[in-house]
């Protein structure tokens, strides 16, 4: 228990705090409450005021774990529980959230209320029926966000078991370019995983598994994402065990987010060494990745797998920042520039489907996806893989962990310019249209050129190129090769890829055809010239 002295001491700490939060500076207030609370442990009001600033820079991880230590402390703290309330809503556990408002009315008198606690009373009956409707709403989503997660068909053979399959032939043969290589390595990590995975077991003391599942399955992801699927009905069931199951096992953190991790990992390297803070960082970041995935992959909330890529981000780089100096057999392969790219490329794209689904006002922001995709390219140029690097480097890796970040940044910029272009299009700015769709040609053409010539992606973004070149009503001269490029990259294309029913390509071959044969077809009736615009000729939508 804390002395009367450092009570008073924590007491002024608390006053500052207050004062920089009023006045909007909630980074400094949450500095003077973690410095209260070093003080004294032992006041819920400390914890629940730096809720309120975790909750206002929107970290609403570390946000829940303040609330529910204040809570602890002291349960009938109402504002505490209305912090946890707002806290766990805004990372969709709503089942929590509803407990917690409901326990904030319970604080307050049944009658006779004040002022204040009147208007109190309405937050939390306001918090409360958002939480349940909510909760309604994402319950009767349950079977449709399963469905979006992918499942292969039995008759049908997956690309990375088609890739897999031609290993001898391209060994024997000497080809490194091919898709391939990153596809059937980035396969052989994520299917160890699953099958340490399915391992996990439950018994009488607790649960019994394989405590390698998560890093391999995760550093498939990181090498090609395009390898996930699920094989199973308990699949998701499994992997939530086995995140559990790790997290204990490697003193993870399941509660708090990134400044929790980050002022508990110093202190558990200060007392028990690197070996228990690598562990424990590397089944937190998982954790969180997955997490992650899953809620942008099944349509649940990209807001809340973006919350979760964030973190992942900002740990990755404080650890790479904090440790520079650090061996990597020390401090884990978590913090090698490989890793951090591959997680900020699946960032990207996720940060780009919460750009297209922004309603309104939005803290999602075209500028600043901009300057992700920027700093992708810079980043990766500048660390071209040296001999000697700790860096992964087996057939493949060039294009998981080199190639592929710059390539998605450039289609990334291809997709912000092509929208900006077709916006000003229907804005009647044509000076602005031209400018905007000439640059997400160009940043498609540029992502194209960088994937292998039998990676769907390939063909798919010259597709893409020639959608922005058609809208700008370039002349066939320059429109009809690119159809030319897209359909000569097929055949390669096609053994691996076209089988598979989910693939991007499919309605796109079947549109560009269409196009490109009424082009020629009016070509040689003396209808079209090689100058004639190609927004003459329709596109049709694809189906």
């Amino acid at each position: 228990m804390a002395s009367d002295d450092k009570k008073a001491q924590a007491e002024q700490l608390k006053a500052e705090g207050n004062a920089f939060h009023a006045a909007g500076n909630h980074a400094a207030a949450r500095s003077k409450y973690t410095d209260a609370i070093k003080l004294d442990g032992d006041n819920a009001v400390l914890y629940a005021n730096r809720a309120a600033t975790y909750i206002a820079l929107k970290q609403y991880l570390d946000a829940a774990k303040d609330a529910q230590k204040a809570v602890d402390l002291d349960p009938k703290y109402g504002k505490a529980w209305a912090r946890l309330g707002k806290s766990t809503y805004e990372i969709h556990l709503y089942e929590q959230s509803i407990d917690a408002w409901k326990r904030a009315l319970e604080t307050l008198p049944p009658a006779d209320l004040s002022a204040q606690e009147t208007q109190l009373k309405a937050q939390y009956e306001e918090g409360l029926k958002l939480a349940e409707t909510a909760l309604q709403t994402i319950t009767s989503r349950i079977m449709d966000d399963a469905n979006r997660l992918r499942t292969i068909p039995k008759d049908v053979k997956p690309p990375w078991i088609i890739a897999l399959e031609m290993e001898d032939v391209l060994t024997a043969k000497n080809v490194l370019n091919s898709c391939a290589w990153p596809l059937m390595n980035a396969y052989k990590d994520y299917a160890e995983g699953v099958r340490f995975m399915k391992q996990i077991t439950k018994t009488e003391t607790g649960v019994e598994g394989n405590l390698n599942a998560l890093q391999a399955i995760v550093g498939g992801l990181l090498r090609d994402q395009r390898v996930f699927h699920m094989d199973s009905p308990d699949w998701v069931d499994l992997l939530q065990l086995q995140v559990d199951f790790e997290l204990a096992a490697f003193g993870g953190w399941g509660e708090g987010g990134v400044e929790t991790v980050k002022e508990e990992a110093v202190k558990l390297l200060k007392e028990k060494g690197w070996r228990a803070v690598r562990v424990a960082l590397a089944a937190t970041v998982r954790a969180w990745f997955l997490r992650a995935y899953f809620a942008h992959k099944s349509g649940q909330s990209i807001d809340v797998a973006m919350q979760y890529y964030n973190s992942v981000v900002d740990v990755l780089e404080w650890g790479a920042r904090t440790w520079h100096d650090v061996p990597t057999s020390d401090r884990g392969y978590i913090f090698l520039k490989s890793y951090i790219r591959a997680t900020k490329r699946i960032r990207m794209e996720a940060y780009l489907s919460a750009l297209r689904q922004a309603e309104g006002e939005s803290e999602y922001s075209v500028e600043e996806l901009i300057d992700m995709a920027n700093e992708m390219v810079d980043e990766t140029t500048k660390n071209i893989p040296k001999e000697g690097d700790e860096s992964p480097m087996d057939k493949g890796a060039w294009y998981s962990f080199h190639v592929y970040p710059v390539a998605d940044a450039h289609a990334t910029l291809g997709a912000v310019f092509l929208q900006q272009g077709l916006s000003a299009k229907r804005a009647n700015d044509a000076e602005g249209a031209e400018r905007m769709l000439a640059a997400a040609a160009k940043f498609y053409k540029q992502a194209a050129e960088m994937y292998p010539p039998d990676d769907e992606l390939f063909p798919y973004f010259l597709k893409v190129a020639f959608e922005a070149e058609w809208h700008r009503g370039r002349p066939l001269a320059e429109t009809l090769p690119l159809c030319d490029r897209f359909r000569r990259a097929l055949p390669a294309v096609e053994k691996i890829w076209m089988d598979e029913p989910s693939t991007l390509l499919h309605p796109h071959v079947r549109q560009l055809i269409r196009w490109e044969t009424q082009a020629y077809a009016g070509l040689l009736q003396d209808r079209y010239r090689m100058e004639t615009a190609s927004s003459d000729i329709p596109l049709a939508p694809t189906v």
